[in-house]
């Protein structure tokens, strides 16, 4: 190798390794300048929270409720908020169903929120909302008319699918369900507008309503005032109870159901 090429050589290798040295030199003053900005992004006394905004119905929530409720974490950095901390201030005021929050930029922080929808009455002095959660609120406009669910703790979202399932078996039997309660030991209990009452066990209690409903289309709609109780725990048939002051001829054995939709006063075998 003539000193001419090994002089080149030499200077191309030197080149080289001055890029690299120049480049490593870039990042790490990029990667500087980076910490520095966002450290100076993420001070506390930078990017203040200017405005919180709330978006919902205001129809039982008031914004001094939201704004009071939040105050403690809306608080610091724009940019280090505790959005999950703030949503969940927000539903935990009783007549907040669900709320979602997000930043919106340069520093302010929008709520958006819905209000419970209160579905029926549950127990003694609550209500049951549009899932089935039991809440607890208060106000001179709470709904009226409201139909009446009871049962033990935890089963809400449980009752209030059975009551718009049996509602609906009922309401085409031109019968109204008021009220239905679920017993401890998982039987339930129906009350229907006028007064009568039917009573199902947890085995399968959609099926036996649902014959019952087409029974009293066929046969004992004409008897509807005379009959206070229904008894559907039976595997095939089910006991009437007559209403007191009234003489048809009801009888309370189990009533036994034909082919036909007849009913069969008689013996029948209870569940």
């Amino acid at each position: 190798m003539s000193a001419a090429e090994t002089t080149r050589r030499n200077t191309e290798e030197g080149m080289g390794l001055f890029k690299a040295a120049m480049l490593l030199f870039s990042l790490l003053f990029v990667l500087l300048v980076l910490a520095f900005g966002v450290d100076w992004l993420l001070r506390t006394d930078n990017f203040p929270v200017r405005h919180v905004q709330f978006e919902g119905e205001f129809k039982h929530v008031t914004q001094q409720e939201l704004q009071t409720a939040v105050m403690s974490v809306v608080h610091g950095n724009f940019f280090l908020l505790n959005m999950d901390a703030i949503r969940a201030r927000v539903e935990a005021l009783p007549w907040v169903y669900k709320a979602s929050v997000r930043r919106q930029w340069p520093q302010d922080v929008y709520v958006r929120f819905t209000e419970q929808k209160l579905i029926a009455r549950w127990d003694d002095g609550a209500f049951l909302n549009q899932a089935g959660d039991v809440v607890r609120v208060s106000g001179n406009d709470l709904p009226a008319g409201l139909p009446q669910l009871e049962g033990p703790d935890g089963t809400g979202p449980q009752v209030l699918e059975h009551f718009k399932s049996f509602g609906r078996t009922l309401a085409t039997a031109g019968l109204k369900l008021e009220r239905i309660t679920l017993t401890p030991r998982r039987s339930w209990r129906l009350v229907l507008a006028g007064g009568m009452t039917i009573v199902i066990d947890r085995e399968q209690p959609g099926h036996k309503l649902e014959r019952f409903a087409r029974v009293y289309v066929k046969t004992l709609m004409p008897l509807a005032s005379d009959i206070k109780q229904v008894d559907l725990r039976y595997t095939n048939g089910f006991a009437l109870q007559q209403a007191a002051g009234h003489s048809a001829g009801l009888r309370a054995a189990p009533a036994r159901v034909g082919k036909a939709g007849s009913v069969r006063m008689g013996a029948a075998d209870k569940g």
